[in-house]
């Protein structure tokens, strides 16, 4: 592995734009990285019956504000991205949808790794849903709290790992940024209702592939006694003192949208600490 080269980061607006340069610049960077910045807003498209359609002056309001906020978040952006020094590009674009995750996802395709920092809801005009980028992309993205400003990432590291593909492909995903940590916990959690840890690739075994790349990692099982898996990560986590947990990220089921299985969709909307995703 030469580290990272390219990386991409949807930048919804302006509050954005200095935790994703931070957290580039916290990344193993191979030489002559590069940062390419992407803003997607939503089309300002109303659908129904043409005696309930919006007024013209309507959509001309919500398609200046959507270019109002284009062009601070890329002023933030490259105000950043110049103070930091670092090589960057800017890309803009409108989805023809509110939810404009699908569309940066389908632009970050040749990214090495992906960014989202995440921003209080109602914070830009577009939808942003860190799941649809993962789904879309077919790249690991990693997801920041809102306000991320810690200096570190990936120095040490947890791995939520039940053994399936989703979790394979993270860790394999992550392998650039493992070889480089510090620590790395693999953690397999079993449910509070005795539900087995699903293991069809032992942890030990994916804890020894990945000494073999050089990583630091041990392996640990450990039962969810604070009410639920969610819960359990955060708690192994701060424990561990990491500053990226990976994590395996699972498509549609016929009941729920599953992260790591019993992990709810909560962790995706306010999440706690970096989370690296793969699908």
């Amino acid at each position: 592995m030469t580290g990272v080269r390219t990386v991409f980061a949807v930048i919804p607006a302006a509050g954005a734009a200095e935790s994703a340069v931070a957290a580039f610049q916290a990344l193993p960077l191979a030489d002559q990285a590069r940062l390419v910045g992407l803003h997607v807003a939503p089309l300002a498209i109303t659908y129904g019956l043409a005696t309930d359609m919006a007024l013209a002056s309507f959509i001309e309001a919500q398609m200046a504000a959507a270019d109002d906020e284009r062009k601070a978040a890329e002023a933030a952006f490259i105000e950043a991205a110049k103070k930091a020094g670092i090589a960057f590009e800017w890309r803009a674009e409108r989805a023809p949808d509110a939810i404009v995750s699908p569309h940066a996802g389908s632009m970050a395709r040749a990214a090495d790794v992906i960014l989202c920092p995440q921003l209080p809801n109602e914070a830009s005009i577009g939808r942003h849903q860190l799941e649809e980028v993962v789904f879309t992309s077919g790249r690991p993205v990693i997801g920041l709290p809102f306000g991320w400003s810690v200096r570190k990432l990936g120095n040490r590291v947890v791995v939520a790992w039940d053994g399936g593909r989703e979790a394979t492909r993270a860790v394999f995903d992550a392998l650039p940024i493992l070889v480089g940590a510090e620590a790395v916990r693999v953690v397999s959690v079993q449910g509070i209702h005795e539900e087995p840890v699903r293991q069809f690739t032992p942890g030990d075994d994916i804890t020894a592939t990945l000494s073999r790349h050089g990583v630091r990692a041990e392996t640990t099982v450990v039962r969810a006694t604070r009410g639920n898996i969610k819960e359990e990560l955060k708690a192994q986590a701060l424990d561990f003192a990491a500053d990226l947990t990976v994590m395996g990220c699972y498509g549609h089921s016929r009941i729920r949208e599953r992260i790591l299985g019993g992990v709810s969709r909560s962790m995706l909307r306010e999440i706690p600490f970096p989370l690296l995703l793969s699908n």
